[in-house]
């Protein structure tokens, strides 16, 4: 299958590139400008600024699944995720390219007391209103979503992924190694299409 990844020089982009590399999958790294940090030679590489339509129709063009890992970096307010989600479902669906994978957090979902009305509140209160903006766009398109939802993540090595439709107790931390395995397996298998699924590193 042929898959490009937005937002590929990101660190959870690149892990997704290397784990679809390691799937043997035919994929493209779409990114605003050249990383500071240079992918591997093997690594197909398209210009695109994800703010522009034009852009990523070009880029994703040909592909059969687009893997959407754009994030805004910042707990501050801002709306980069949820912008670029718009454009980026509008674009797969004019170019006919109906595979698609969403970040969203195990966060839209999580109802512990003090997260709810003390973390919530202080810290997490605009990017938990963007990541639900990003799923209301991709549940909206016409596409065949997948849109995945990691409890915290980390840089820890994969320890392997657990997947549920329900988020699991006791479930704090993922590894970006694993969400990215998690995204290969699911370009493959098709388990969880048109389905939100949260995602969580197996504890040791």
């Amino acid at each position: 299958m042929r898959v490009v990844v937005l937002g590929a020089a990101g660190q959870l982009g690149r892990e997704t590139v290397r784990t679809l590399s390691a799937h043997g999958h035919a994929f493209s790294a779409a990114v605003r400008r050249p990383p500071v940090s240079a992918f591997e030679r093997t690594v197909e590489i398209r210009s695109a600024d994800a703010r522009n339509k034009a852009d990523l129709c070009a880029a994703i063009s040909g592909f059969d699944a687009v893997v959407n890992v754009i994030g805004g970096g910042t707990l501050k307010k801002n709306d980069v995720a949820s912008t670029t989600t718009t454009i980026a479902v509008s674009a797969a669906e004019e170019v006919g390219v109906n595979r698609y994978i969403a970040i969203s957090a195990g966060m839209v979902a999580l109802d512990w007391a003090l997260f709810k009305y003390v973390l919530r509140p202080l810290i997490f209160r605009h990017i938990l209103e963007e990541h639900r903006r990003v799923e209301e766009i991709v549940k909206a398109g016409t596409l065949a979503w997948t849109i995945v939802r990691p409890t915290a993540l980390t840089n820890r090595p994969a320890t392997g992924y657990l997947a549920s439709l329900e988020l699991q107790p006791r479930a704090f931390v993922t590894s970006g190694a694993d969400v990215a395995a998690f995204i290969a397996d699911e370009i493959e298998k098709n388990d969880y299409v048109r389905q939100a699924v949260f995602v969580t590193s197996r504890r040791k």
